[in-house]
């Protein structure tokens, strides 16, 4: 079937490029017009039309709380088990951001600098930001920064504004505190039982 049969948005090309890479779509993201493409998708009948065409090739658009995701169909445990591993380095991070006396939740906007004060002030947070494992930065500052660079990269926050160094929570935060619980309970268990059910971008 061509693309054509499905009456797709305009837009599918650019929601395919976005979701493929493993990134979400949240609603409250602005750059590269985000939030656009969430209103397309969540069109009743474009979201129909969409998860129709992209089932032909083997991805399941998934709604999560404000945002939306890929999934592959059919995927092997093998594949769920090597993300379940991925996830596992943002432990650390959301326990250190969920201990912070202004905690980081959806929509929240903060700077790297701040966050460092903040850790450099208060032993017991500067520990937890000094155990986040595959950082090596010198400075508390710079390691912050490379935290909200990988969160920027996989799509749980946005960068507002270069200057100043200004990140947003997008709604996506939402996924990633799910599956880190998620994560928290298979190393616990030792096994793979716990992943079934859950889908993993």
């Amino acid at each position: 079937m061509l693309a054509e049969d499905f009456s797709l948005p305009k837009q599918t090309h650019e929601i395919f490029a976005v979701m493929a890479r493993g990134n979400f779509i949240s609603s409250n993201g602005s750059r590269d017009g985000m939030n656009r493409l969430y209103d397309v998708i969540n069109n009743p009948d474009n979201f129909d039309r969409l998860q129709a065409y992209f089932n032909v090739i083997r991805y399941n658009i998934e709604r999560g709380n404000n945002f939306f995701y890929f999934s592959k169909l059919h995927e092997p445990n093998s594949d769920l088990e090597k993300k379940l591993e991925r996830f596992e380095r943002y432990i650390d991070i959301i326990d250190l951001f969920a201990s912070m006396d202004n905690k980081i939740t959806i929509g929240s906007r903060f700077r790297p600098g701040e966050i460092a004060e903040e850790c450099n002030a208060n032993v017991r947070l500067k520990q937890k930001l000094q155990k986040i494992p595959l950082y090596r930065s010198e400075t508390l500052h710079n390691k912050v920064r490379e935290i909200c660079e990988l969160m920027s990269r996989d799509s749980y926050l946005e960068l507002e504004d270069e200057k100043t160094e200004s990140y947003k929570v997008l709604d996506s935060y939402t996924y990633l505190l799910d599956v880190v619980n998620a994560v928290a309970i298979y190393e616990d268990t030792g096994n793979t039982d716990n992943a079934q059910g859950l889908i993993y971008n």
